[in-house]
């Protein structure tokens, strides 16, 4: 879940909140909902996001003004001019849903990574700058002062596969069934959209996405992989609202 920054900062992650709108620039690392909380009402500029996170955003919150947001590319340093002095941030691949990101943080307050919601794989952590990852006789060359870690499974004991795999189990079991005449995919979340390519790549047929019933999906995948899309009812696979989701919700 997204936290406050702590005072004497002079920007906020992912936070919407009466005490983030007091800070001067504002993070967005994606577009997750749980992150999007209040971002309709206390949305100011400037929000800092990748092109995809905007698009996104933007598609969920029509009223939302583009404006507000200043685009973020990943692997960039982009200099900020702040009234308590100019910082730098970095965005790097989180490795987790279509256009989120880490961020790094460079100033007089210090050098702060913070990982939103992320899968720290060894490529994932290679991608971030030389000075962090590179050694100076027994010491790094540069280090983080602070780091706000996604800890969402730091108390799980299960061994969690990767990506990769995790695709590659859902393909082999539609492989099992070779005359299913019709394949459901519960694939209802942002960041699903890779299982969608995959499958779609593996056995050479578009996906059908009902527009009507399953909108924030349509649109992320129209974005994202418009080839993968199929306005065919009658196709073999089929984008599925998993709506027992929904009703579990608070």
């Amino acid at each position: 879940m997204p936290i406050e920054m702590p005072k004497g900062l002079p920007f906020a992650v992912d936070t919407w909140s009466s005490e983030s709108a007091r800070k001067r620039h504002h993070f967005l690392t994606h577009a997750h909902r749980d992150h999007l909380a209040g971002i309709v009402s206390r949305a100011s500029y400037p929000i800092y996001a990748t092109r995809v996170t905007i698009t996104i955003v933007l598609t969920y919150f029509p009223q939302l003004d583009q404006a507000n947001f200043v685009e973020i590319k990943v692997g960039e340093a982009l200099v900020i001019n702040d009234a308590d002095g100019v910082f730098s941030v970095t965005a790097c691949d989180a490795n987790h849903c279509p256009g989120a990101v880490m961020f790094i943080f460079e100033g007089t307050f210090g050098n702060i990574l913070h990982t939103g919601d992320c899968r720290l794989t060894a490529d994932c952590l290679q991608d971030l700058p030389l000075k962090y990852i590179t050694k100076r006789g027994k010491e790094m060359v540069s280090r983080f002062d602070l780091i706000f870690l996604d800890c969402t499974f730091g108390r799980c004991f299960l061994k969690l596969p990767t990506k990769q795999s995790a695709i590659q189990q859902v393909i082999n079991c539609i492989w099992k069934h070779p005359h299913a005449p019709f394949i459901y995919l519960a694939c209802d979340l942002l960041g699903h959209e890779e299982i969608l390519v995959e499958v779609s790549r593996t056995f050479g047929s578009q996906i059908f996405v009902d527009q009507a019933i399953y909108h924030d999906r349509f649109s992320t995948l129209s974005l994202i992989a418009p080839h993968v899309v199929s306005n065919d009812p009658s196709s073999r696979f089929q984008g599925f609202r998993d709506y027992t989701k929904e009703q579990e919700k608070p």
